[in-house]
């Protein structure tokens, strides 16, 4: 992985799905707390690929060192807390850490120092590996900054995963100073949807970009993520402001949400960009731990009819699609088995008695010749086996497999009795 690694202000590199079974295969003490402490490093603006990294540096996700030494629920080995929670502790010869309650408080902490604005990395301006290191690491302290460093992108070039499944990204930051990035957004609470009215051939997302570039018109434009048919470009932090929902520069479209905008240009494909932006969108609304419900028209901010295509088809049409992939991406993991339960499944299980009743997942959800002689996706637990069937209606697909008769079949047709 070459050139500058920047780790915050990013979409998350790494699943909810793929940072729970890390964990859990290290045998961590945090894997039961992987979902949460995901969320909570995600929701900060922080890429929890790199926290997962600097816990694995450290301590080896908590099995080796002070951190279970001393039950300090610490991923960063830390010696104060930005956020508040927990206490200090006196290691001899060491000096103070800090001990957290809970291991999502400890990741939470760690993202938190490297957006508070009143603290060195943000004011500083340390997004990137290379810069956090050495502040996180000092030499001064006995460390030594350029191996951590090695060790850091090594870690995460191992276990990397594409933000957009299927969809190139690639990150392009607007000069700092242009006047368009005036603030922090530390939370985002919407997801404002933007429609370009330029609808002039090659009007995509790098004639956007090169647009915000050059300092985004009279008003200074600017959007956090520009989208066609082809790509995604990311050109402001998710940490930061943008200067997009035209209701002044402390209006709460501007100061409190992200700006995605969908390039629209002759010759390009319209379905296809929409998609692009609802896969976007998701993965917005995962990371900061919010409901389709927020993913918004600019008309929202400014009154202006847009996304005008978008409106004049219907716009919850749009925030369907965003809730449905949403849905796909929820689930609940169980370390015991390192395996996740998700969607119409999972529901399903919670309505009719949980882990007491079903018993802990067995397998992912796999396709299987099921008794209809049709193939289904199913998942196996300890004590049942769910299938999903795709021509009933909506609310009534799960069904249990009928394992007794199953067996009973099975018996006979080897010659028992039954």
């Amino acid at each position: 992985m070459g050139g500058e690694l920047c780790v915050v202000g990013v979409l998350p590199r790494i699943s909810r799905e793929r940072f729970a079974a890390v964990l859990a295969a290290a045998g961590s003490p945090a894997a039961s707390e992987a979902d949460a402490c995901w969320a909570a490093v995600a929701s900060e603006g922080v890429d929890p690929l790199f926290a997962l990294a600097i816990f694995h540096h450290e301590s080896r996700f908590g099995t080796v060192g002070l951190v279970p030494r001393y039950d300090l629920k610490n991923p960063g080995a830390t010696r104060t807390s930005r956020t508040g929670e927990g206490d200090a502790v006196s290691v001899p010869g060491r000096g103070q850490f800090w001990r957290y309650p809970t291991w999502e408080a400890g990741f939470r902490d760690l993202a938190r120092r490297l957006v508070d604005p009143g603290f060195v990395y943000r004011r500083q301006g340390a997004e990137i590996v290379e810069a956090i290191v050495p502040r996180w690491a000092p030499a001064a302290d006995g460390n030594d900054p350029a191996a951590y460093t090695a060790a850091l992108r090594a870690f995460v070039t191992r276990h990397a995963e594409e933000p957009l499944p299927g969809i190139s990204l690639r990150i392009d930051w607007v000069a700092r100073g242009r006047g368009n990035r005036p603030g922090l957004a530390l939370r985002p609470e919407w997801i404002t949807i933007h429609e370009t009215a330029n609808e002039a051939p090659g009007a995509d997302a790098e004639a956007h970009r090169r647009f915000v570039h050059a300092g985004g018109g009279r008003e200074g434009v600017s959007f956090h993520f520009v989208v066609d048919d082809r790509e995604v470009v990311q050109l402001l932090p998710t940490t930061e402001i943008g200067w997009h929902a035209g209701d002044g520069p402390n209006g709460p479209g501007n100061r409190s949400s992200l700006a995605i905008e969908l390039c629209v240009h002759a010759g390009s494909d319209w379905q296809r960009t929409q998609e692009h932006g609802a896969q976007l969108a998701a993965v917005l609304c995962q990371a900061f731990q919010l409901g389709p419900e927020r993913v918004v028209p600019h008309q929202r901010w400014s009154g202006k009819r847009c996304p005008r295509r978008l409106l004049a088809s219907g716009f919850a049409g749009f925030q369907q699609r965003v809730a449905a992939l949403l849905a796909v991406r929820a689930g609940r993991f169980f370390p015991e088995t390192g395996q996740w339960v998700r969607g119409d499944f999972l529901t399903f299980c919670e309505q009719r008695g949980g882990l007491e009743l079903f018993g802990y997942p067995l397998s992912s959800e796999q396709r299987e010749q099921c008794e209809d002689g049709h193939e289904h996706l199913v998942q196996w637990f300890e004590r049942a086996c769910l299938e999903r069937h795709d021509e009933l209606p909506p609310g009534q697909q799960v069904l249990l497999r009928r394992l007794g008769a199953e067996l009973l079949a099975r018996r006979r047709a080897e010659g028992g009795d039954g």
